[in-house]
Formats: structure tokens, C-alpha cells, sequence
């Protein structure tokens, strides 16, 4: 059997459930999730879609690191400490005593909680939107396909896989303490849509403006715990350094 602690949450009532499962072969912690909302407490509150870590839905904070609980195997984390704040990715701003035996799960960090696991995404995707993260064509549009090369498109890659699911943004220091603050996915895709070749000028200048600032890419603490958490192996802290020598480049070309 496995403990699971949770944090629940009903309007401004705060509490901590605990619930056993029996530890199955091969159990992620959203199925975990599932038997207690089916068999021990169905007010239990959690969002989930594709459970195969496509759709980000099920981001959490899963023994004070933020994960998806479809990705996550039950048998692995019964082996992880939850009381040590040993790991570079683990969010300890609020201690709760846990044992070995338990596995901790809250909600993502810096997004208010709706109820029990589920947080308002609606700030997270007003942040997305405000950096235009969107494709504006030239005005040479081929006949036919608009081909890239090779090398762009594994360039590119990196940053097409992100899914949304608010995990960087959780495990964000900064995002913590301001809430204007772009975020990693925001910017992450930001350099998306700047690296593309087919983008106009005209909208790469006017994102590359909108992130110039303090709630932008100088924002950024670098420290890459976006990089560490991301399901998808996105690498946000990247592409922000990459947006910071854009700009700084082309301030040297107006000088």
C-alpha cells in the first residue's frame, strides 16, 4: 500500500487528506489519483485528458516538484525523500510534514487554486498570448509548400514540443515573486516564433519589443529550474539567452 498526502481546497477552507492505495505494477500517480476519486473520496478535484503526457493537463506539484502525474511511476516515487530540500528542482516555500512512507502532492506553485489540484490556467495562457506567439507570413508566400531547411527545423523542434502545462512556470522563482512576469513557456515561445525564417519582420520587431523589459527576458534569473522540471525536454532559459543576444544585437546594428 502507498500513502498519499493531499492538498485539498474548498473556497478559503485549507486542509490535508491522507489516503492509501495499493501500489499496482506499472502505476503512474494519475491512476493513483483515479482510485481515490472512484473508490475513497469522489469530491476529490483534478484535471487530466490524454493521460500520455501530451496534453499537460495533470501538471501538480508531486513531492514539491512539479510534474505530470501521468508521467510519474508510483514505484519510483515511494523511493524519493520528501522532507529533504535536496533537490535543485524542489519547491520548499511552504514546509509540510510528510514521512518517507508518503507521497506528497499540491497544486502548481504561482497560479491561484480553483479547488483541491486544480489551478486557473487563465493567467498563464494571458501571459502566453501577450508575446504574439503566432506566425505573421512575408508577403512572398510561395505557390506551393513554404519549406525550411533541415538544421532550422531541428532548431525549431525543441521549442514546437512544449504543451502547456504550466510546469516551468510552477517551478519558476520569479513567477513566484511577480506576477507580471512573462514566464518561461511565454518566452520560450517568443524565440519560437523569432527563430522561424518564414516569420515577418514587422511582428518579430514588435515581440522582440513587447519582451525587451523587466517582465521579459531581463526578468529572467537564470537559474534553470524550467529546464529541469520540463516534461518535454523544452529548454526555456535557452531560448531567453538566445532572445537577450537577439536584442542586444540589434541594438549594436541601430547605434
Amino acid at each position: 500500500m502507498i500513502k498519499l498526502k493531499i492538498r485539498r481546497q474548498d473556497g478559503e477552507k485549507v486542509w490535508y487528506d491522507l489516503f492509501e492505495v495499493e501500489d499496482k505494477q506499472g502505476m503512474n500517480l494519475l491512476e493513483a489519483l483515479f482510485f481515490v476519486q472512484e473508490k475513497l473520496d469522489g469530491s476529490l478535484t483534478f484535471r487530466y485528458s490524454c493521460r500520455g503526457a501530451v496534453c499537460g493537463s495533470c501538471g501538480m506539484l508531486i513531492n514539491r516538484v512539479p510534474r505530470l502525474a501521468c508521467k510519474v511511476q508510483v514505484s519510483e516515487l515511494r523511493k524519493e525523500p520528501t522532507n529533504e530540500g535536496n533537490s535543485e528542482v524542489m519547491i520548499a516555500n511552504k514546509k509540510t510534514e510528510t514521512d518517507n512512507n508518503e507521497i506528497l502532492i499540491e497544486p502548481l506553485p504561482n497560479l491561484n487554486v480553483i479547488r483541491d489540484l486544480v489551478v486557473d490556467m487563465n493567467p498563464f495562457y494571458n501571459l502566453l498570448e501577450s508575446v504574439r506567439p503566432w506566425l505573421e507570413m512575408k508577403n512572398d508566400i510561395p505557390e506551393k509548400e513554404n519549406i525550411i531547411d533541415q538544421e532550422m527545423q531541428v532548431k525549431l523542434e525543441q521549442y514546437t514540443n512544449c504543451i502547456l502545462c504550466a510546469i516551468c512556470h510552477g517551478s519558476c522563482p520569479v513567477a513566484a515573486r511577480d506576477r507580471k512576469y512573462y514566464g518561461p513557456a511565454a518566452l520560450a515561445k517568443a524565440w519560437r516564433f523569432d527563430l522561424d525564417p518564414r516569420e515577418n519582420e514587422s511582428n518579430r520587431k514588435e515581440r522582440l519589443e513587447i519582451v525587451n523589459s523587466e517582465s521579459g527576458v531581463w526578468g529572467c534569473d537564470t537559474v534553470y529550474k524550467c529546464v529541469a522540471v520540463c516534461p518535454k525536454k523544452v529548454a526555456p532559459t535557452l531560448g531567453i539567452n538566445e532572445l537577450r543576444n537577439r536584442i542586444n544585437t540589434n541594438k549594436k546594428k541601430e547605434e
